[in-house]
């Protein structure tokens, strides 16, 4: 499945603190360094402006998505296993459970509802985050705070400093390839929570800090390898198309999830085709954050009947 391309969302975000510091810690103390902190913010350079700056990394992003996509999956289906959705930190972590001298096809379809998203050591990851770079000058302050014993409730440690953000706009860019509607419909979920502050990031979770707005600006749904809008009796310019719609060597030894319906209309307002076939590729894009939050929310629909469905899939994908 990796080796070819069928289907490709791009999303483009903004993230902002929520009436809450932001800080995720670069790992270096202040030492013999007056000029550093206890715990100062990663850094690195704006890949625009080439200055050293506060980023929000796409590793940080992605494993929070990752983590709570898990509780979401564990929660709706409390009665599921480690084959519905894995604990990496257990011996049957899917990495680990699938070792052995496996097919891609059989590690997929042997692999737990979060892992068929985020990939796990013997399987790659349909999802990328990249790091996210400010769009202005965040807004930089230093806090002071100390650890208490949690028996006597005095001060265990401290005082202590640290360097957060209380204001400022970072932009991120996500990219699913190859994915199912039900992967962007859990996708939906965890950023909506993320949006309305239910998802921190960083530390200090316990203290408030972490909590962020999501503000959607950009959206690409795009088909790989086609040279007209319309084949095989889909329209890709109009059409949010699930994977299990495409035909390719191995299919059924996936175990892709059925999807009912195969595609979802796309909205008419604001698409704009970027690429129309000609180069070999079918692109539609959106800026309208309020179109975009509703092509994502469409697809939570084929979230819920995966999450009430038979599982592991059986294998019995839907025709094109």
């Amino acid at each position: 499945m990796f080796k070819r391309l069928f289907n490709e969302l791009t999303l483009v975000f903004e993230l902002s603190p929520q009436e809450s510091p932001l800080l995720i810690k670069s790992g270096r103390e202040s030492g013999a360094d007056p000029t550093l902190l206890d715990m100062n913010f990663v850094r690195t350079a704006h890949p625009d402006t080439g200055e050293m700056t506060v980023f929000l990394p796409g590793s940080s992003l992605k494993g929070t998505l990752r983590s709570y996509c898990e509780k979401i999956a564990r929660t709706v289906r409390p009665e599921g296993d480690q084959v519905w959705c894995c604990d990496p930190f257990s011996p049957g972590f899917c990495g680990k459970r699938l070792e052995g001298n496996l097919s891609a096809a059989a590690r997929y379809a042997s692999s737990c509802v979060a892992c068929r998203t985020f990939g796990h050591t013997g399987l790659g990851s349909h999802l990328a985050i990249s790091d996210a770079y400010p769009n202005d000058t965040p807004r930089l302050e230093q806090r002071d705070g100390v650890a208490v014993d949690r028996i006597t409730g005095a001060v265990a440690a401290g005082p202590f400093n640290l360097e957060v953000v209380t204001q400022g706009t970072f932009q991120a860019t996500l990219r699913l390839r190859n994915f199912q509607l039900w992967q962007v419909g859990l996708l939906a979920v965890a950023l909506r929570e993320m949006g309305q502050g239910r998802v921190p990031i960083g530390f200090g979770k316990s203290k408030g800090f972490g909590r962020v707005s999501v503000n959607y600006k950009e959206l690409e749904i795009a088909y790989p390898g086609r040279f007209a809008l319309q084949a095989n009796g889909h329209n890709f310019g109009v059409e949010l198309v699930d994977l299990v719609a495409f035909d390719f060597p191995g299919r059924d030894e996936y175990h892709l999830i059925p999807a009912d319906p195969l595609s979802l209309p796309l909205p008419e307002e604001g698409r704009e085709v970027v690429d129309d076939g000609a180069f070999g590729r079918v692109a539609t894009h959106w800026t309208d954050a309020a179109t975009i939050e509703a092509v994502l929310n469409a697809t939570v629909g084929h979230w819920r009947a995966c999450a009430l469905g038979e599982w592991p899939p059986s294998g019995e994908a839907n025709d094109e």
